[in-house]
C-alpha cells in the first residue's frame, strides 16, 4: 500500500519517536496552511526501536533534543503518540505496554480534565523522571479516568480527537474550524425509533468513512457536547490570544471495555498506579443505532484535472481516481490546489468499535439523481499531497486520510457466509505456511462496516450491467455477488491478500484474487480480466455495504 513520507517527522536519519501533541496553531500568524496545525514533539530513538521493552524507559530516546514540528490536523489519523519514524516514513508502532480496563465506567464523576504538567494533592500524574516526553507540552490537557481500586488511566485529549472522531482528515477539519451544527456534518437525517434505524444524507465533502461517527454525534447529546467541545475550547483560547491547547470527553456515558496502548506510571510512592494511554485501540460502548444507511454527496466526487476535458480521452471531469500503489507521496507545505484531483488515502486500523462489527452501515445512492462513476486507471506515480480545502493553482494533489480496519477472523465466531469460510481454507493451505503460526485477518474498507461486501455493478456503454457483477442465490434468485477481503499473517508479517469472490452459481467454489489494495473498484476490474483477458472501459456504480445473511 502507498505510505505519505513526511519529511519533518524525521530531521536526519536516525530513528525518531512522537512523543506527543500540544498546542494548535490556526490559519494566520506562522500557520501558512488553510486549516489549523498540531504541534507534534519528536525524539530520536537511543535504543532499537523494535526492543519494546527498552522503549519504556525514559532514557529510551534524547528528550533533550528533543524538536517540535507543525502538522496539519487532517494527518491526526495517520500519525500517533509512540510510532517511530525514519527516511521520513513510518517505521514502528511498537506495543508498549497493552492493557484492557472492563467495565469502566464513564460518568461526570468519574472523569476530569487535568493538563499534562500539573499536579493532583502535590503529587504528579505525569512523572517527568519517568515519562520526560511531555516536558515542553505541560499544558496540554488530558482526560482522568478514574478506576475503581484507586488507580486511573490518563488519556491525553488529542488521543481522544483522533481515535473518536479521526476517521477522517475532512471530519477532523470541520471539527476544528466551526462550531458544530448539522450543517457541517449531515443535510438531512432521519431516525426511526422503532426500529433504532438512522439514515443519514451526509454533507457536501465528507467521506463515507465518517458515517458512524456522524450518526453517534446526530443522534447522542455526550456525542455531540465532545464534537462541539473541540472548537469551543479552541476558540476560548484563541479570543485571548492565548495557546490554543483542545481538549474533548468521552462522546457517551455509561460502561465501556477499553483496550489502550501506553506505560504504567508511579502516582506518589505506589507504583503502577497511572496508566498512560498513548494509543486508544478499541471502545466497546455502543453506538446509539441499530444500523445505518447513508448518502454521499456527488459535489464532493467532482474531480477537476490540469488538462481541459476535450483534451481528455474521457470524461475526466466527474471520474473517480483509483487509488493507485506504488507511487510515492510526500506531504506538502502547501495546500492542495483545485487543478489536481483529489482521492482518498485509506490507513489499515484494527476494528475500533466491535459493537459495528454486526451493525450494518450501509451507502445507499439512487441512480435516478446521481450518475455512475467512472474509474479512471493511473500510472502509479510520485507527486506531493496535502490535507484541507483546495484551492489555487498549486500542483498538490488533495487527500482525505481515512481508515480502514483489521479484524481477526475469531471476532466473527462463525458468522461468515459458507463463501468465505471456504475460501479462508483455500487462501491459507494454499500458502504453505506452517498452520500453528499462522493467522488469518478480515479487512474492512473505508466506509464499510462488515468486511462481507458487494461488489461494484459493472455497466456497459449502452446501459447493460455485466452479468458478473451478479451470481445465484440459493433458491435461483439473481443477486449482487458479495466478497471479502483477507490477509495470511505469519507473525507480523503478511505473506498473502487476497480477495475471496463468491461464485456465480450457487453452492460454486469461490474466485480467489490476488491483490495489492483493499479497493473493491479494483477487484471488480481484476475479476473481468480473469474472464475476459481484456481491460475494458465500464462505468461503476458505487459500492453498497452488505452484511452476513449466511
Amino acid at each position: 500500500m502507498t505510505s505519505i513520507s513526511i519529511r519533518c517527522l524525521t530531521p536526519d536519519n536516525r530513528p525518531w519517536r512522537i512523543d506527543w501533541f500540544g498546542e494548535l496553531s490556526f490559519p494566520g500568524g506562522t500557520n501558512r496552511r488553510s486549516q489549523p496545525c498540531v504541534r507534534v514533539a519528536i525524539s530520536p530513538v537511543l535504543c532499537d526501536p523494535s526492543d519494546q521493552h527498552n522503549l519504556l524507559s525514559a532514557t529510551s530516546t534524547d528528550s533533550y533534543a528533543q524538536k517540535q514540528i507543525w502538522l496539519p490536523i487532517g494527518m491526526l489519523p495517520y500519525v500517533q503518540i509512540g510510532d517511530i519514524w525514519q527516511s521520513k516514513r513510518h517505521s514502528h508502532t511498537p506495543d508498549y505496554q497493552r492493557e484492557t480496563f472492563r467495565s469502566v465506567s464513564i460518568t461526570r464523576e468519574t472523569t476530569n480534565f487535568i493538563k499534562a504538567g500539573l499536579p493532583i494533592n502535590n503529587e504528579y500524574v505525569l512523572p517527568l523522571a519517568e515519562h520526560p516526553w511531555h516536558r515542553h507540552q505541560t499544558q496540554s490537557y488530558c482526560i482522568i479516568v478514574k478506576l475503581a481500586n484507586e488507580k486511573r488511566i490518563v488519556i491525553p485529549c488529542m488521543e481522544m480527537i483522533r481515535f473518536y472522531f479521526g476517521s477522517s482528515s475532512t471530519l477532523l477539519h470541520r471539527l476544528f474550524s466551526s462550531q458544530i451544527s448539522h450543517e457541517p456534518l449531515w443535510k438531512s437525517k432521519h431516525h426511526t425509533l422503532e426500529s433504532g434505524h438512522l439514515h443519514l444524507k451526509l454533507a457536501d465533502g465528507v467521506s463515507g468513512a465518517s458515517a458512524s461517527d456522524i450518526g453517534r454525534i446526530a443522534l447522542n447529546q455526550e456525542a455531540r457536547h465532545a464534537a462541539r467541545l473541540i472548537f469551543d475550547t479552541c476558540l476560548l483560547a484563541l479570543l485571548p490570544g492565548e495557546p490554543v491547547y483542545p481538549y474533548t470527553g468521552f462522546p457517551f456515558i455509561g460502561h465501556t471495555n477499553l483496550t489502550a496502548t501506553g506505560k504504567w506510571l508511579s502516582f506518589g510512592d505506589k507504583e503502577d498506579s497511572t496508566f498512560v494511554v498513548y494509543r486508544l485501540e478499541s471502545c466497546s460502548h455502543p453506538f446509539p443505532f441499530t444500523s445505518l444507511t447513508y448518502e454521499v454527496s456527488d459535489s464532493s466526487k467532482v474531480r477537476r484535472r490540469e488538462k481541459k476535458v476535450s483534451d481528455a480521452p474521457i470524461d475526466e471531469q466527474n471520474a473517480v481516481v483509483a487509488n493507485t500503489s506504488g507511487g510515492k507521496q510526500t506531504l506538502s507545505e502547501d495546500d492542495p490546489g483545485r487543478s489536481k484531483s483529489s482521492k482518498e488515502h485509506w490507513v489499515k486500523k484494527k476494528a475500533k468499535f466491535p459493537d459495528l462489527l454486526f451493525k450494518p452501515v450501509i451507502r445507499e445512492r439512487y441512480d435516478t439523481v446521481d450518475a455512475p462513476e467512472m474509474l479512471l486507471k493511473k500510472m502509479p506515480e510520485d507527486e506531493k499531497v496535502s490535507v484541507g480545502t483546495s484551492h489555487g493553482n498549486s500542483k498538490v494533489r488533495s487527500v482525505d486520510v481515512v481508515s480502514y480496519t483489521s479484524t481477526d477472523i475469531s471476532a466473527y465466531e462463525g458468522k461468515l457466509p459458507e463463501f468465505v469460510r471456504e475460501g479462508i481454507k483455500t487462501v491459507t493451505h494454499d500458502a504453505g505456511l506452517d498452520e500453528s503460526k499462522v493467522s488469518t485477518s478480515l479487512i474492512t474498507p473505508p466506509g464499510y462496516s462488515s468486511p462481507v461486501i458487494s461488489l461494484p455493478l459493472l455497466i456497459d456503454e449502452e446501459g447493460e450491467i455485466d452479468p458478473i457483477s451478479f451470481c445465484q442465490g440459493n433458491y435461483g434468485e439473481q443477486r449482487v455477488r458479495r466478497g471479502c477481503f483477507v490477509t495470511v499473517n505469519e507473525g507480523e508479517v503478511i505473506h498473502r491478500r487476497a480477495l475471496i469472490v463468491e461464485g456465480e452459481l450457487a453452492g460454486a467454489s469461490p474466485n480467489i484474487l490476488e491483490v495489492r489494495e483493499y479497493d473493491p473498484r479494483r477487484a471488480i476490474e481484476m475479476l473481468l480480466w480473469q474472464r475476459d483477458h481484456i481491460f475494458s472501459r465500464y462505468r461503476l456504480t458505487p459500492n453498497v455495504t452488505v452484511t452476513s445473511t449466511s
